[in-house]
């Protein structure tokens, strides 16, 4: 019996030290797959699922002020006179301080040219201002026309003896440096609902790195009306050294379309003379249904419309109204282009004859609509001041010069604006991703604005021009990125919802053997303190 109860009691001891070994490994695998989870799995899980951002100057972005842009100019005077010359100086600098933007430096200048004359100093290339933004005050014995002042096509304003400063001043503040429609832009891109932009600003073009400028032939009646036009011959030949021109401020990729059995939409009015005409009210409804036609859609760049539209024989002669009454060949619609119309003959219409036309006054209209589409304005001679003729299609340098700082201006402020938009939605919309491109591209931006207002309180226009186009295109390159939107139609109660089914499963059997764990555990350690006593 004693024999049978030592046994037993052998067995018990046994089974004992197999269970106190089995729940030590049952224990220690139990803390094993805790700490994995937590501090493998939750890590883990953090790091996969969290909003990768890369790091943004922030502080830079927000320190970008477009409404403090300084530009700088330096304006050089020749007179026979030293005297005289000092004396305009004076009073151009008077002028001057009326002015916000501007940063005027004017400078004496030396002309080696006897005797001096109008057109000595025309011919004379090598004394025209080169860079960009600069300008030349010379001043003559006569001019022709008896002007008082005469602006050349090359940043050159010459002037008689007998002019005050106040007139030269009025010239270069209205013609050249243009500063109302500069604040005007600024404003217009800050606040649009509060400003009036003028009409220069209305018509020019948005800012855009590329147009298309697409020109479109309608034959409106091609069974009376035979026409036929070489159009890229002319286009190119009357257009592209204008565009040439214009190359820094933006590409253009010309392209041409024919359309047949169309008309304009709208029904002309026919007056007591004959003539059916369009009011230009009515040039709204007239863009609407072309639009659907004309084919804009397929590029992704801003597209410049220019349609010649063939008058039909129903209809002939057809014309637009302007707002003075007066019959004219075209009209314009601000920032998307010009339509312009041809009147068959009645011989072409009874005879089917070709209709015979002139390229030259057909582009001559269009370019001076393109010219308008830029912000060009026309110039009118008044008070004694007149402007030298342009002698084909391009723009005057110092025209060019206005539109750069227009463009400059524009582009620094509308990329200032789109980072500081960005940086907004970064901070209102947390599901924003910012990956390296992204954050790559508003780098580079930022570094671009602040080249392009250092440039232009330097007077760099060309420099001003360049940096200013790149920040432009980065910023709008970033604020497009489509890896933005990646997670930001996942939200946190999305997340919620798909990650709880996966997690919760396994955290509860673990958050449960916490607490026998720690049991365990400091029953184990009084255990151990029991043996060692």
């Amino acid at each position: 019996m004693e024999i049978i109860d030592e046994t037993k009691n052998n067995q018990d001891e046994e089974k004992k030290e197999y269970d106190d070994e089995f729940g030590l490994y049952r224990m220690w695998s139990a803390i094993s797959f805790s700490v994995m989870l937590i501090v493998i799995g939750v890590p883990l899980w953090w790091k996969t699922t969290e909003v990768y951002r890369a790091p943004l100057p922030y502080d830079e972005i927000h320190a970008l002020d477009p409404s403090q842009t300084e530009i700088k100019t330096t304006i050089f005077i020749y007179s026979e006179y030293p005297t005289h010359a000092n004396a305009i100086m004076q009073g151009l600098s008077i002028s001057f301080k009326k002015l916000s933007i501007f940063n005027v430096d004017i400078k004496p200048f030396k002309i080696d040219i006897e005797p001096i004359s109008f057109d000595a100093v025309e011919n004379s290339s090598a004394i025209h201002p080169t860079k960009a933004g600069q300008i030349l005050l010379v001043e003559v014995p006569s001019l022709p026309y008896n002007d008082k002042v005469l602006v050349s096509t090359n940043r050159i304003i010459y002037f008689t003896y007998n002019d005050d400063s106040d007139l030269i001043a009025q010239v270069i503040m209205q013609w050249f440096f243009e500063e109302k429609a500069l604040i005007n832009k600024v404003t217009s891109i800050i606040s649009p609902q509060k400003t009036n932009i003028g009409e220069e600003n209305s018509n020019r073009l948005r800012a855009a790195l590329g147009y298309d400028v697409i020109f479109t032939i309608i034959n409106s009646d091609p069974e009376n009306v035979n026409f036929s036009w070489d159009v890229k011959n002319d286009v190119n030949g009357y257009m592209q050294p204008l565009l040439s021109q214009i190359s820094k401020v933006s590409s253009h990729a010309i392209k041409s379309q024919w359309l047949y059995l169309m008309d304009l939409g709208e029904v002309p009015r026919k007056d007591e003379s004959g003539w059916y005409t369009y009011k230009f009210s009515q040039l709204p409804h007239i863009i609407t249904p072309l639009e659907k036609k004309l084919g804009s859609g397929i590029s992704k760049n801003p597209c410049i419309h220019m349609i010649l539209y063939v008058a039909g024989c129903s209809v002939n002669p057809l014309c637009f109204l302007s707002s003075d009454e007066l019959r004219v060949e075209g009209m314009m619609s601000p920032q998307w282009g010009a339509v312009q119309i041809l009147n068959p003959t009645e011989e072409n219409c009874v005879n089917h004859t070709q209709v015979k036309f002139s390229p030259k006054d057909i582009m001559s209209i269009f370019i001076s609509q393109f010219h308008a589409l830029l912000g060009i304005r026309e110039k009118v001679r008044k008070n004694g001041v007149n402007f030298m003729a342009l002698k084909g299609p391009s723009l005057r340098t110092w025209e060019l010069d206005s539109l750069y700082r227009i463009r400059t201006v524009e582009q620094i402020t509308s990329a200032s604006l789109t980072l500081q938009s960005l940086s907004k939605l970064l901070g209102e919309i947390n599901n924003i991703v910012i990956n390296e491109d992204v954050a790559s591209s508003i780098n580079v931006a930022v570094s671009n604005v602040k080249k392009a207002v250092t440039a232009l309180k330097l007077g760099d226009l060309d420099k001003a021009m360049e940096t200013s186009s790149v920040a432009f295109g980065a910023a709008e390159t970033a604020f497009s990125d489509p890896s933005l939107l990646s997670l930001l139609y996942f939200p946190d109660d999305q997340k919620y919802a798909v990650y709880i089914p996966l997690f919760l499963p396994i955290m509860i059997p673990v958050i449960m053997s916490l607490k026998r764990t720690y049991s365990w555990l400091v029953q184990r350690k009084l255990t151990t303190h029991e043996k060692t006593e």
